[in-house]
């Protein structure tokens, strides 16, 4: 990588048109080296290198290495923000959970993350307040960034799992992206599981699980049972691996 950064250079004899700006020489993962035109927000041509021509500004990306906007997988926007909270756990109002949302979504896209997918508790004593909130949040982001939800609730399994159930499938109906949920913590993890899969194919979602995966056999047992349902399954953080 080159030491310093590049910088935005006017085409020379051309007048500067703030709308335009031309990558140079970029390197793509491939292996290629291209231009790429940009304009009113959008990518408007990529060609090989010098072919493009350089109206308005150019940056010099000889020696870069051009990459997509990265991603967050994994991100609890509605606890976002409260570990170093003065007055000990943050408060989970629907005001103060989407404000944080907002906030922690904003600090990301400032390094350049313009999709994120956050799981969010639901049940408890907040029922569906910080989904709400997370919601909310990514309504005043759209056009900033995507903001995905994912729906956990703590049980799903016996008399103690009823009210999850369906508070799993009010969730999806007021926008949650995603069903999800932390198999680990239900008392039949397996059921759990089936559970989620099973409201996600109901519902055409796909699933994202949070868990350690600290026991093989029951990670080998979650991927199976994931393995045929689309439009896709995630398990992660996967700490204990």
């Amino acid at each position: 990588m080159p030491d310093s950064q590049p910088q935005p250079q006017p085409s020379e004899g051309v007048p500067a048109d703030t709308t335009a700006l031309v990558l140079c020489g970029a390197r793509l993962t491939d292996g290629r080296t291209v231009d790429v035109r940009l304009g009113s927000g959008r990518i408007e041509a990529v060609g090989t290198a010098g072919s493009l021509a350089a109206h308005g500004t150019r940056v010099d990306l000889a020696g870069y290495l051009l990459l997509p906007a990265p991603a967050e997988p994994h991100a609890h926007s509605d606890t976002a923000l409260t570990a170093l909270t003065p007055d000990g756990p943050g408060s989970y109002s629907p005001e103060d959970v989407q404000r944080r949302a907002t906030e922690a979504a904003l600090l990301q896209l400032g390094h350049g993350a313009t999709a994120l997918r956050s799981h969010v508790r639901i049940g408890d004593a907040q029922e569906l307040g910080r989904m709400q909130a997370v919601l909310q949040a990514r309504r005043s982001l759209r056009g900033l960034a995507d903001l995905t939800a994912v729906a956990v609730p703590r049980l799903l399994t016996g008399l103690a799992g009823a009210d999850g159930l369906a508070m799993l499938r009010d969730a999806v109906k007021m926008g949650a992206g995603v069903v999800g949920g932390c198999p680990d913590l239900d008392p039949d993890p397996a059921g759990y599981a089936e559970a989620v899969l099973g409201i996600a194919a109901e519902h055409g979602c796909p699933v994202d699980l949070h868990t350690d995966g600290d026991d093989p056999v029951r990670l080998a047992r979650l991927a199976a049972m994931a393995g045929g349902l689309r439009p896709g399954v995630a398990l992660g953080p996967c700490a204990g691996l």
